[in-house]
């Protein structure tokens, strides 16, 4: 035709050059074995096309595909072309010798090798059609070679058009390629995922003649890829699981602990004062012992807190801190005490405070909590040694920071550990990062985290203290830092000392102190100081939900002022304690009825929402009260906390003031008057009463 493509062929071409399925698609021009050959075939259809006699072009190298499996093999041909008056051409070629029988069994051994070869092959031309194809790769693919070869290779793999355009522009623009994935589409509708290696074979000319592809089954590299990925998938889940595990459990070992500590702190207290006990020896016996029992639960609790403070930080809450003048002598001082009691025999535990201001801007327990933290585990880890806490401040001229550092000569870490600040991290430390996993990686993975829930893994604590004391440094304005060696250790931070002149007053000479030979000093200290009495709990800012709680209208301060109680109380408050754990509320109304409070219970959201309905009303025996405050837990059967505020607030109209007392993770501050963690000892619940009870007398608002 005027493309210089076949349009119909006898048998005897068929048999010398090729079947007409194979070449159809290609031109005359284009089936030479050289350049030289297709320039003459070009030239001769040219001048037939201007002529009315037949045209020659002889001993034209043509690549015919009549051998064994239809491999590519030239043969040389005499052709004559003559114009027809359709603008056809009839072209016709005749073999210039019979090359033989002999030959071509000489050749059969090689085209066998090509043809039954272990990888699968094929050519393509410059326009992208399938030249030739090996056994082999029919085979992976399922066509017959009448349905593949001569066809564009585009039509096997549709939906990677836009990469198989990049590779042949790769390999005209003379690169190799190697390993390049692409998806091949079987006669069965199969997707197969392939490899292919390629370059192009040129004519003496440096002209594309064709490509060598050598292409290979990926399916085995996917099945590892998706077995990692399901790996990796499991460990992440068991991860999950874990979290989910802990906190769950946690939440339960923390309500008891919430009553112990109180019912060990009353009886603390009656001890103390029973007049019926006269011998001093039975006194300081019996308090000491239960002072010990407050002190363990305390730290169970602390752990729980722990954990569920690290939940809020790892769903997206920041600490939330309340920065006042406080003096960081004594805060230094309270921290090396606290950690004595987790000190090993033979280590020693020192003080070393730079002379300079007494004076920090900070918030004092979140400070506490960060010290407490890291002397904690450097106790832990020193079984020989020294473990000191440094303080020391900028020089003149410089930026006025504070700088803490607490260092140990225990057994080291590894020296750089992006990791070592993420939960659950304990050395070796691991990561859940795809980029790095392989199987075996993998399961190394899940073994180690099977393995870290043994009670026989070594570990200290639930592997939360450093993430958890890096956000709330985050959070007073420094950065947790670390560095090791095998002998020594150190954490360490700076915050801005946030007081623009410190007094003259605040001066102090450099401190060495010994908590251990130093006792009586610093106990009188801590009798002078609200310190001693200070909660550890850090509040965090609220995370978005879309829970559909509509804010709280009333505002709260975060600490009553002391006397606040006592001073505007004139009338005994009545409170609405509502929650589903029968210790938690007795242990609520044991310390309302020492703070000579009215109070009402319900045993979850349903109940309250209908003692809600009916306060400020009348009944058959008169008016019913309202309440001055709710103490709302959160997680309750049949209506949880959340549910019964909304309910309150935008059905009921009611500006009571509504806290949250939960041992939950994370709480939903926007939707709350204030929040406040389980447990709740007499001296907090008191000032969430005079708290919220000054800022409902000052409202103009009612019930």
């Amino acid at each position: 035709d005027a493309n210089n493509k076949p349009l119909t062929v006898n048998p005897a071409f068929e048999e010398q050059i090729g079947p007409f399925f194979k070449l159809k698609n290609l031109a005359l021009n284009d089936i030479g074995a050289d350049e030289k050959a297709n320039e003459a075939v070009v030239r001769a259809l040219s001048d037939a096309r201007q002529s009315n006699v037949a045209v020659r072009a002889r001993d034209v190298n043509v690549l015919t595909v009549v051998g064994p499996g239809g491999y590519p093999i030239p043969r040389h041909f005499d052709w004559s072309f003559r114009a027809g008056s359709d603008g056809t051409i009839c072209a016709v070629a005749d073999m210039v010798t019979d090359k033989d029988l002999a030959q071509r069994e000489k050749d059969a051994e090689l085209l066998d090798f090509f043809q039954e070869a272990p990888i699968a092959m094929h050519w393509l031309s410059a326009t992208g059609h399938v030249m030739w194809a090996n056994n082999t790769e029919l085979r992976v693919l399922g066509y017959t070679a009448e349905e593949y070869i001569g066809q564009p290779i585009m039509k096997f793999c549709p939906d990677e058009e836009e990469l198989v355009l990049e590779i042949l522009k790769q390999l005209g623009s003379g690169n190799t390629i190697k390993d390049v994935p692409v998806r091949f589409r079987a006669k069965d509708g199969r997707i197969v995922p392939l490899l292919i290696d390629s370059n192009v074979n040129y004519t003496k000319a440096g002209e594309f003649n064709h490509t060598r592809c050598f292409i290979r089954d990926d399916t085995g590299r996917k099945v590892r890829e998706a077995r990692t990925e399901a790996l990796l998938q499991e460990a992440i889940r068991t991860h999950e699981l874990f979290d989910a595990f802990v906190s769950r459990t946690l939440h339960l070992i923390r309500t008891p602990c919430h009553g112990l500590v109180h019912a060990l702190e009353e009886l603390g207290e009656v001890v103390s004062q029973a007049k019926v006990i006269s011998a001093d020896a039975l006194e300081r016996r019996g308090k000491g012992l239960i002072l010990e029992s407050v002190k363990l639960v305390r730290q169970i609790n602390q752990m729980t807190v722990d954990f569920s403070d690290v939940c809020k930080v790892q769903e997206g809450a920041q600490p939330e801190v309340c920065l006042e003048q406080h003096n960081v002598l004594l805060l230094a001082k309270k921290a090396v005490l606290n950690a004595l009691e987790n000190l090993r025999p033979g280590v020693a535990l020192t003080l070393d405070f730079a002379a300079g201001s007494t004076e920090l801007r900070t918030d004092s327990v979140a400070l506490l909590r960060v010290l407490d933290h890291l002397l904690r585990n450097a106790t832990h880890a020193t079984t020989a040694g020294a473990v000191t806490l440094q303080v020391n401040h900028a020089p003149p001229g410089s930026d006025d920071v504070v700088t803490f550092t607490v260092v140990d000569t225990g057994k080291g870490l590894d020296a750089d550990d992006p990791y070592l600040f993420q939960r659950y991290c304990q050395p070796p430390s691991s990561t859940l990062t795809q980029d790095r996993v392989s199987p075996e990686n993998a399961e190394a993975l899940r073994s180690k985290l099977q393995s870290g829930l043994a009670l026989t893994s070594g570990n200290e604590g639930i592997g939360v203290g450093l993430a958890l004391s890096y956000s709330i440094v985050a959070a007073l304005g420094g950065e947790l830092r670390y560095d090791s060696n095998p002998s020594t250790t150190r954490f360490w931070f700076a915050l801005p000392r946030g007081i623009a002149t410190p007094s003259p007053t605040s001066m102090s000479p450099s401190v060495i102190f010994d908590p251990r030979t130093a006792f009586s000093v610093l106990e009188e200290e801590e009798r002078s100081s609200d310190h001693s009495t200070l909660s550890m709990d850090t509040r965090f800012s609220s995370i978005p939900d879309s829970s559909g709680i509509a804010p709280a209208t009333a505002s709260s301060t975060t600490v009553a002022a002391k006397g606040v109680f006592e001073a505007q109380c004139q009338t005994r408050p009545r409170v609405l304690v509502v929650d589903d754990s029968q210790l938690c509320t007795k242990v609520v109304a044991s310390a309302l009825k020492r703070l000579r409070c009215e109070y009402e219970t319900a045993a979850d959201g349903v109940e309250a929402v209908a003692k809600l309905k009916k306060a400020g009303s009348f009944d058959a025996a008169g008016p019913v009260p309202p309440y001055d405050l709710v103490l709302m837990d959160i997680r309750m059967p049949n209506m949880d906390g959340y549910e019964a505020t909304r309910i309150a607030r935008e059905e009921l109209k009611l500006n009571v003031p509504i806290v949250a007392i939960s041992a939950e993770a994370v709480v939903h501050k926007e939707h709350f008057d204030a929040t406040y963690s389980k447990p709740l000892n007499v001296k907090v619940l008191q000032e969430i009463i005079a708290d919220q009870y000054r800022v409902r007398h000052t409202d103009t608002g009612s019930m």
